[in-house]
């Protein structure tokens, strides 16, 4: 709520200031695409280090719910306790997670941690990717034309 106020206080000021509407639009559209871009950057990052990680067996244990990040799935593997890199979904969680079930994931283990992708991170990732591409490479080349580039 305070980053809608503050973007609409900048929005108020551009134009007291004499800045075209037209001009602001295409801010917030660089704006925006600068996000597409890093999110689509995200997600190749995360598919590279998907690919490059290990198979393993993991046995989903419960759901762990963080006040502050969000939810995440607990699984063991070699007796040991995993978080999964991505976020659980909070509607559906009785329906993609079966306690005690056993599932293939891929981990990653490195100096620093480790990163654990479950089924669910490969349908966030399958998905994330191509839409989020999409959209960057749609948006930008509408800014392209707008702007006069094409």
């Amino acid at each position: 709520m305070e980053i809608l106020i503050a973007a609409v206080i900048i929005v108020v000021l551009l134009l007291i200031l004499g800045v075209s509407p037209a001009v602001i639009i295409a801010g917030v559209l660089c704006l925006i695409e600068l996000l597409l871009v890093a999110m689509t950057l995200f997600f190749v990052v995360t598919l590279i280090l998907l690919l490059i990680s290990r198979p393993v067996r993991a046995k989903f244990l419960r759901i762990f719910v963080h006040e502050v990040v969000g939810t995440y799935a607990i699984y063991e593997i070699d007796g040991e306790e995993y978080k999964n890199t991505f976020p659980a979904e909070i509607m559906f969680v009785n329906k993609i997670y079966k306690e005690g079930k056993t599932y293939p994931a891929r981990m990653r283990k490195g100096k620093k941690g480790y990163m654990l992708y479950d089924w669910y991170s490969y349908i966030v990732i399958g998905i994330g990717l191509p839409v989020s591409a999409v959209l960057a490479g749609g948006l930008g080349w509408f800014l392209l034309i707008m702007l006069g580039a094409l």
